[in-house]
């Protein structure tokens, strides 16, 4: 009988991880939890094209993302960076929702603040122009960095005061500021943008920071409402929701899928699709379906004429993401991708 206590005692102790197992499992956590971002970061720092990095790196990392969460739920020794992971997401989530809808009072005032989410979804897919699939896929992409974020702090600061999470958003915001994400979607200089990005940050910090103090119970009571899986109700929730948003088995006039190429039609005003995706030196045909004419501005130092019913030229030798106006309207013109990485 003592041989066999001692036996099971054994057996327990090893089954506990030990703190080398235990930082070697958050740190893969906090690394794999980056990788979607790691698209971004490399396109505009001109290491490689957007939808390459994101197969090869980002669409890995969380599928071995989610492998890891799933493992750990299976293991009895991996409640407590589980618990992270999940404190992580719903926060993370909580806190993505709370960036965006602070920013849509200024949407509403004119400013485009919610643009490169578009973006992403074109550049993920590889599309010469945009539509409600790579809307779908740009706003997914967001909201993985949103999680992925929550995650990686959850993982390090478990059980920390809510104002590191704070300080997490903080530091994430001076990130972007200081690569070229800045001058590639011209916002080096525009000191209004970026503190209306930084005080939004606020708004994803503050709740993500809440729900890593208080994890433990936080999750604990979630586990009780939904059978033990609210990170995965959760996600499924979004993904839901973002589907019946932006429908995207559906489609778009002119340049709305890979066949479009560089061109557009101008439909009151506004580019139909509202973003292009060109090389460098590359030009688009923009049809005007409109019976007013315009001036399109935005793609360099000169205006170009475009006539009632027309058609104009318009060339982009310089790379970057470029917002072509048709007129002074906040929602008039759109937008185009120039990508260095594009042959």
């Amino acid at each position: 009988m003592t041989g066999t206590m001692a036996s099971i005692e054994t057996s327990a102790i090893t089954d506990l991880p030990t703190p080398r197992d235990g930082i070697a499992a958050s740190l893969a956590v906090v690394l794999l939890a980056g990788t979607p971002v790691a698209s971004l970061l490399a396109w505009v720092l001109g290491l490689g094209r957007f939808s390459v990095w994101f197969w090869r790196v980002s669409a890995p990392g969380v599928a071995g993302l989610i492998a890891v969460g799933w493992w750990l739920a299976s293991r009895r020794a991996g409640g407590r960076l589980h618990t992270a992971m999940v404190a992580g997401t719903i926060g993370g989530l909580i806190g993505t929702a709370g960036y965006d809808v602070f920013r849509l009072p200024f949407l509403i005032a004119g400013y485009r603040l919610l643009a490169p989410i578009d973006s992403y979804g074109v550049l993920l897919l590889g599309a010469h122009g945009s539509s409600p699939l790579t809307g779908f896929a740009g706003w997914a992409y967001h909201v993985s960095n949103g999680v992925g974020f929550g995650i990686a702090y959850a993982a390090v600061a478990f059980g920390r005061r809510w104002w590191w999470g704070v300080l997490w958003a903080m530091t994430l915001e001076t990130a972007t500021v200081l690569t070229p994400f800045v001058d590639t979607y011209g916002l080096r200089g525009r000191w209004g943008l970026i503190a209306i990005a930084y005080a939004a940050h606020v708004f994803y910090g503050l709740p993500l920071g809440r729900w890593v103090e208080r994890a433990d119970a936080r999750v604990a009571e979630l586990r009780a409402e939904t059978a033990g899986r609210p990170a995965v109700l959760a996600l499924v929730g979004v993904g839901v929701g973002l589907l019946v948003w932006h429908q995207p088995w559906s489609v778009v006039g002119r340049g709305g899928d890979d066949d479009g190429g560089g061109a557009a039609d101008v439909r009151a005003g506004r580019f139909v699709p509202r973003w292009l995706h060109v090389a460098v030196d590359d030009c688009i045909e923009v049809h005007n379906g409109d019976g007013s004419s315009y001036a399109i501005s935005g793609a360099g130092a000169a205006t170009v004429a475009l006539p009632r019913r027309g058609t104009a030229t318009v060339c982009f030798p310089e790379p970057g993401v470029h917002r072509i106006r048709t007129s002074a309207k906040p929602d008039a013109g759109g937008f185009v991708i120039v990508d260095e990485e594009l042959t």
